[in-house]
């Protein structure tokens, strides 16, 4: 089997996926700095507050939330847990996945979610670590199944381990639609991440595309940066641009990444 040939253009082109986490989060230190702290918190067995992050799309939330999970992810007092639902929307689901996170089998059709709650309560008595549980795209499980809300915070009442919940969305007002007997309970700091700048998403595809592409025309990121300060400072939307202009560069064996390219 012939090996592949190398490309001219790209020297990694995951870094350009909006699902790469850089080893620096530029531009969102201040709100990494507040997660990281109520995450210490958890790890020194205070009860961690719950933390609602909202904000346009595209502009470093989930980023942010996974980026402070994988620094403590060896910290030896939490258990972090990342739940996207859009794929979970459900009680059983949500469970069920916090569950497997400590490696404790789930037979996902068939059980009860009493026996999945069961079975989260033996896994954090054996483990006696802090759980930090982030639930990103949150709306979709207001929308569906939110009573899994109510039985996780329950489970502050019925385990000494501290858990404490991150909820991200879009929508700042997701949390008005919630039952009042979890509103009641669920006491909420908020974090608003603002759109960036042009100057700060210029900084950000300048740093991608120099680990991503082997050469490239002075003015290819600015421009990639404007297009997606067009766009509401989605910084996802710089990142397909420039990946799509480095493959473009390579249909055409060009020797670097162009501003035609981009255009």
């Amino acid at each position: 089997m012939p090996f592949a040939e190398e490309s001219r253009i790209f020297k990694n082109e995951n870094i350009l996926s909006s699902e790469y986490l850089p080893d620096i989060l530029p531009h969102r230190e201040e709100q990494v700095k507040f997660l990281a702290n109520i995450l210490q918190n958890a790890g020194d067995g205070r009860k961690p507050q719950n933390v609602f992050i909202f904000g346009p799309p595209g502009i470093g939330k989930t980023a942010s939330a996974k980026f402070v999970f994988r620094e403590f992810e060896n910290y030896s007092g939490i258990k972090t847990v990342y739940i996207n639902c859009w794929e979970h929307n459900t009680s059983v689901a949500v469970l069920s996945e916090i569950v497997s996170a400590f490696g404790m089998f789930v037979q996902r059709r068939g059980w009860a979610k009493d026996e999945i709650v069961s079975r989260l309560i033996e896994a954090l008595q054996k483990s006696k670590k802090a759980l930090m549980i982030c639930l990103d795209e949150i709306d979709q499980l207001i929308r569906k199944d939110q009573k899994v809300l109510y039985d996780i915070l329950e489970l502050n009442q019925r385990v000494k381990n501290p858990i404490g919940m991150i909820f991200i969305s879009n929508n700042p007002h997701v949390f008005a639609s919630l039952e009042s007997r979890i509103s009641s309970r669920l006491i909420l700091d908020e974090i608003e991440f603002k759109p960036y700048t042009l100057q700060e998403l210029k900084n950000i595809l300048e740093e991608r595309a120099r680990y991503s592409f082997r050469s490239l025309e002075e003015g290819v990121t600015a421009l990639a940066a404007a297009h997606a300060f067009a766009k509401n400072g989605d910084v996802r939307v710089g990142l397909k641009c420039l990946f799509r202009a480095g493959k473009l560069a390579e249909q055409e064996k060009s020797d670097k990444v162009k501003v035609i390219h981009v255009k």
